[in-house]
């Protein structure tokens, strides 16, 4: 049975009904929907006792559960609630929900009755056979009068496979001893005056039926106390709400619920029969209530219409992970320092392994081991080291859904990003192989009189590798294969922060390749990457990251004088001119801005547009950029944005934002972190951006699009070049003569025309001035893996 991965507020949401409440309302279901999830909340329980779930018919609430997974789009998780009457009836519900997409299903005791403890049991666990999604039990004894204590819940967990618990008995002691059981996957706080304790004492959500009203600030609420630590801020919002949570607890819920909506401008119809809405004077004592809120809560931050898509299956599964320890000589090992580092899921901001923390002693151990394998490696004929690499690739592709899991699991990246790094990895090893067997140089000559000339190629020896966070395996390969195919052995430095794919790869491989030919250390740079770099028998020194990493490389190199291979930063133009085709452009950049959520450094990032077309452009980029689906990895192969890498990615990232905002750029869509758990930031389009502005000019490398404009060809091509990176370009025009001149005068590495981002193994990349020098991919890779030496016969007679 797979589990939910829980984070965030989920909003226990009432049933639209009509007018007279009569039936139920499926575009009132639209509306409380796109209110809530457009607000920040982290899921959706429908059907519950905020649902009405009593009053409702089976096939009223078979109806509703369709309309409101229909209606989040899966955008976030939908929990069905889905308890009856009897077994069969629960049962009935649940393979209805579970058919309709709800990710999981919350099943009550049948009510009006007191099963015994064996015959809860036996309810549950037909109900978790009976289904393939996740189980939810709601504990709610003042409804039920089924209460069980912490001990209880826990065996009833134990006894019958259910994943979570919704605990609405009001006991804290109890709520915490389940939060903190080892056997219990997710307890969320249902008691509303709960809350603020729950998300204190490290509860990861809640469901809360206040969320349906105010999604935005009890998912504020949820940011600063869970997420940021920030207790201060969460008191502040908490001494808002709670006086609401108070007053709930004297009127009838749902009606009060449902006034609330009602009060901030979302209708969702009365309360069925018997149930009466509220009397004035509890409406215009809500009314208060909600206004002196909503005056003093902080501001939203997530954007309208982008809401991210949580929870879904968790994805980690242990048999994916890598052994503990470097890999140095053909297996495992253990490091020397001591210490571990964290791997942290961007998703959630939760610790789900670990890595060794690499020292200098870890570092020569490997060089060691590389030197002594890389003769041999090198003495093998083409044929063989081709094969040897073919069969690598073929590796690869057999463990490809595997590895691109664990790479999303490590990144957050969606599913689609991940296994299009794995496929671009394994086309890597493929290309190199067959390369290698055609790689050629100057022929063999009498240049001098009497004197044949032979130029003749050899490896460099050992490559220091050091890779970076955002493709971590497919950014390895593109080192690798090639250090590999030109005879050279390597000790390569993952990120410390996604290091996982890098080290499976090896031991993957290590039946494949002799052992120390390929040597992974993890750690921090300063000592790992920097022991790599200044080490006297690495022959070279091979860097993909920052223009910061690039630099603190070239020092450590100088002193050995080894060779640098440096592929940096970028900040890439796309310039419009008036011809372009308009609707393409943005289509395209929807990807070549956004894959990876920008974490990309070829990504159009930066629109220069001809100012008599650009409010147009604006218009298809906007509409194109706003139809991306934001998401947790888990929650569906439609997710296309996934969050940045770290907290202090995070942080750098919307620290761009936030200062543009102070600056006066305005943002067309996105231009805030979402609320809740991970480091999302929506896709954002800035707008009204000066000339020479920070947002222009430095590579932000995250969900964010700049648009400039420009007056003639002349301003176009000095403003393109106006950067400090040269990596790529894209120029779109209809007119041919203008794109060959415009293309070549732009200091790029790369300039596409009327398309842009798209790779090929046969072509090179690589930029100039400050993204660095020397070629990835392509032939020119395996000239910069190697060296050439000219051998000169006498052969005068």
């Amino acid at each position: 049975m797979s589990t939910i991965s829980f984070s965030g507020v989920f909003a226990a949401v009432p049933t639209p009904l009509g007018p007279d409440g009569s039936n139920v309302d499926q575009p009132g279901i639209d509306r409380v929907t796109r209110h809530i999830v457009d607000g920040g909340a982290g899921g959706l329980v429908v059907g519950g006792s905020t649902g009405e779930f009593t009053a409702l018919s089976l096939d009223e609430r078979k109806l509703s559960i369709e309309a409101f997974v229909a209606a989040a789009g899966g955008r976030v998780p939908v929990i069905a609630g889905t308890g009856a009457l009897t077994t069969a009836e629960t049962i009935e519900l649940s393979t209805h929900a579970a058919k309709a997409g709800a990710t999981g299903v919350m099943v009550a005791p049948p009510y009006y009755e007191r099963p015994s403890s064996d015959e809860l049991i036996a309810h549950l666990r037909a109900v978790v056979e009976a289904v393939d999604v996740p189980v939810m039990y709601y504990h709610m004894p003042g409804l039920t009068g089924v209460e069980l204590t912490a001990d209880q819940l826990v065996d009833l967990v134990r006894r019958t496979g259910i994943t979570s618990v919704k605990d609405s008995g009001g006991d804290f002691t109890a709520f915490t001893h389940l939060h903190q059981h080892p056997e219990v996957p997710a307890v969320l706080n249902g008691w509303d005056s709960l809350t603020m304790s729950a998300f204190a004492a490290g509860s990861p959500a809640s469901v809360w039926g206040l969320a349906s009203v105010l999604p935005r600030q009890c998912a504020d609420l949820h940011a600063a106390v869970v997420v940021r630590g920030d207790l201060a801020r969460g008191r502040a919002i908490w001494d808002g709400l709670f006086p609401i949570c108070e007053f709930l607890d004297t009127v009838n819920y749902v009606a009060a619920v449902k006034a609330g909506l009602e009060l901030v401008g979302v209708d969702a119809g009365p309360p069925r029969r018997p149930v009466q809405p509220l009397d004035p004077a509890n409406r215009a004592r809500l009314a208060e209530l909600l206004s002196a809120v909503t005056s003093v809560a902080a501001p939203s931050t997530s954007a309208p219409g982008q809401g991210v898509r949580r929870g879904g299956r968790s994805l980690l599964e242990p048999r994916l992970l890598p052994a503990h320890g470097h890999f140095i000589d053909g297996r495992s090992s253990a490091g020397t320092s001591g210490r571990t580092i964290d791997v942290v899921n961007p998703c959630d901001e939760t610790a789900f392994s670990s890595v060794v923390e690499g020292s200098a002693e870890d570092v020569d151990r490997a060089v060691t081991a590389a030197l002594r394998a890389q003769g041999e490696w090198a003495a093998k004929v083409p044929k063989e080291r081709s094969e040897i690499l073919h069969r690598v690739a073929d590796r690869i592709e057999e463990h490809g859904e595997d590895l691109a899991v664990l790479e999303s699991v490590n990144t957050g990246k969606p599913l689609m990003v991940s296994r299009d790094d794995i496929a671009g990895t394994v086309d890597t090893f493929r290309f190199m192989a067959g390369a290698l067997r055609g790689f050629t140089a100057q022929g063999a000559g009498n240049y001098v009189e009497d004197h044949l000339s032979v130029i003749v190629r050899e490896p460099l020896g050992v490559v220091g590798v050091v890779t970076p966070w955002n493709y971590p395996l497919m950014m390895a390969a593109w080192k690798i294969a090639p250090i590999l195919a030109a005879g050279n052995s390597l000790v390569l430095k993952p990120s410390e922060q996604t290091p996982l794919t890098t080290l499976r790869f090896a031991e993957l491989t290590a039946d494949l390749l002799p052992a120390g030919v390929v040597n992974v250390v993890t750690g921090y740079g300063p000592e790992v990457g920097g022991r790599l770099a200044d080490h006297p028998d690495i022959a070279m020194i091979a860097l993909t990251g920052s223009v910061n990493s690039g630099r603190a490389v070239a020092r450590g190199a100088a002193e050995s004088l080894k060779r640098v291979h440096l592929e940096l930063g970028g900040k890439a133009p796309v310039v419009l001119f008036e011809d372009a085709d308009l609707s393409a452009a943005a289509e395209s950049l929807r990807a070549a801005g956004y894959w990876n959520s920008g974490q990309e450094c070829g990504a159009g990032c930066r629109v220069l547009v001809h100012e008599s077309v650009a409010d147009a452009f604006v218009e298809h980029l906007v509409r194109e950029v706003g139809s991306l689906v934001v998401g947790e990895p888990g929650t569906g192969e439609d997710v296309e944005i996934g969050p940045l890498v770290s907290e202090a990615h995070y942080d750098r990232v919307t620290g761009y934002l936030e200062r543009a905002k102070q600056q006066g750029i305005r943002a067309a869509i996105g231009g805030a972190p979402s609320a809740g758990a991970g480091y999302f930031v929506p896709p954002t389009v800035l707008v009204d951006v000066p000339e020479g502005a920070e947002v222009a000019r430095e590579e932000i490398f995250g969900p964010v699009a700049t648009v400039e404009t420009f007056r003639d060809e002349e301003e176009a091509v000095r403003r393109a070049n106006s950067t400090r990176y040269g990596l790529a370009a894209s120029v779109w025009t209809e007119n041919a003569r203008r794109s060959h001149a415009v293309a070549s005068r732009l200091d790029f590495g790369t300039v596409w025309v009327n398309s842009h981002l798209v790779l090929s193994n046969e072509v090179p990349w690589g930029g100039f001035k400050g993204s660095g020098y020397g070629r990835d991919l392509s032939i020119y890779a395996l000239d910069d893996y190697s060296r050439t030496k000219h051998v000169m016969h006498n052969h005068g007679r």
